[in-house]
C-alpha cells in the first residue's frame, strides 16, 4: 500500500522557463513550442539537469567527461522524504554519490543535514570532492572511497539517522535507453560498482540491516516498479516494519521503500 504520492514536476522546473533563463538550451531545442530537448541524449540531459541545479538549489555541479549529472526531480523529492522521516541529527548515510554528489549535496544545503557519502570510482570520488567543495558544503559531507565495500567495513562504526541509495537497476529507466545506444560512460554510475541490479541492493540492505557496528535507524532505496519492493519484502520480511512512497514524473513511476530498523 502507498502511504502517500509525490509529483516530481513541483521539486524541479518546466523547460519554458529554463530556457528563458538559459539561453545556451536554445540550440539544444528540438522543439520550440512548447520546448522539447533529447532526452535520450546524455549530454543534453547533463546540460539541462546543471542549470536546473543551478535554478532550483542555487548548486554549481560539474562532472568530468563520460560521467553524469543526474535528473535533478526525482531526486530532489527523494531527498524531500528522506528529511521528513528522520529524526535524529545523526549524519545521513548515501551509498554511491556518483561524480555530482548530487543528493548528498541537496541534503546538506537544502535541509542542512550531515552526510557521509560513498562512491567506488576513483575519478567520481575526486569530482564529487570538488563539486562540494565548490559549493562551500565540506564541513558537512565527507565522501568515503569504497574499493567494493557496501556499508560493513567502509562505514565508521556508530549510529546513523538515514541511509538512501538509488540502486543501479535499469527496468526502462534512461540508463538502459543509454546502454542501447551504445552508451560509453562509467560503468559504476549505471550498475552501481562491481554488482548489477538486484543483487547490490539485495547485499546493500542485508549489510544495513544487520550490522552489528554500524546502526542505522532508517534504511530506504529507490526503485523502479512494486515488483522489486515485493522481492525485498520476500527476502527480508519486512511488511510490518516499511512503508513506501511514490513518486510521479510525467509517465514515469519511481518507488521510496522505507524500512524502520529501530
Amino acid at each position: 500500500m502507498i502511504s502517500k504520492e509525490y509529483k516530481a514536476k513541483y521539486f524541479t522546473l518546466p523547460f519554458r522557463v529554463l530556457v528563458k533563463k538559459y539561453p545556451e538550451l536554445n540550440s539544444f531545442l528540438i522543439s520550440e513550442k512548447p520546448p522539447k530537448f533529447d532526452l535520450g541524449n546524455p549530454e543534453v540531459l547533463s546540460l539541462l539537469n546543471r542549470c536546473l541545479f543551478k535554478e532550483v538549489l542555487q548548486l554549481d555541479i560539474d562532472v568530468p567527461e563520460g560521467h553524469l549529472i543526474p535528473a535533478l526531480g526525482i531526486r530532489h523529492v527523494y531527498c524531500e522524504i528522506v528529511n521528513s522521516i528522520t529524526q535524529s541529527q545523526d549524519p545521513i548515510v548515501e551509498i554511491g554519490t556518483g561524480a555530482s554528489a548530487g543528493l548528498a549535496m541537496i541534503l546538506a544545503k537544502k535541509y542542512k543535514r550531515k552526510v557521509i557519502a560513498t562512491e567506488i570510482n576513483e575519478n567520481s570520488v575526486n569530482s564529487a570532492n570538488k563539486n562540494i567543495e565548490a559549493n562551500n558544503l565540506s564541513e558537512v559531507i565527507t565522501v568515503l572511497h569504497s574499493r567494493g565495500e557496501i556499508v560493513e567495513n567502509l562505514l565508521p562504526k556508530g549510529n546513523y539517522s538515514t541511509l538512501l541509495c538509488y540502486p543501479p537497476i535499469y527496468d526502462n529507466d534512461q540508463t538502459k535507453l543509454w546502454k542501447i545506444r551504445g552508451w560509453k560512460g562509467v560503468e559504476s554510475e549505471m550498475f552501481g560498482g562491481t554488482i548489477d541490479g538486484m543483487d547490490f541492493t539485495m547485499k546493500l540492505l542485508d549489510e544495513a540491516l544487520n550490522s552489528k557496528k554500524v546502526k542505522i535507524q532508517n534504511i530506504t532505496v529507490l526503485l523502479m516498479n512494486e515488483e522489486q519492493i515485493k522481492q525485498i519484502s520476500t527476502r527480508f520480511q519486512i511488511e510490518e516494519k516499511s512503508k513506501i512512497f511514490q513518486i510521479n514524473a510525467g509517465t514515469r513511476k519511481r518507488f521510496v521503500l522505507w524500512i524502520q530498523n529501530y
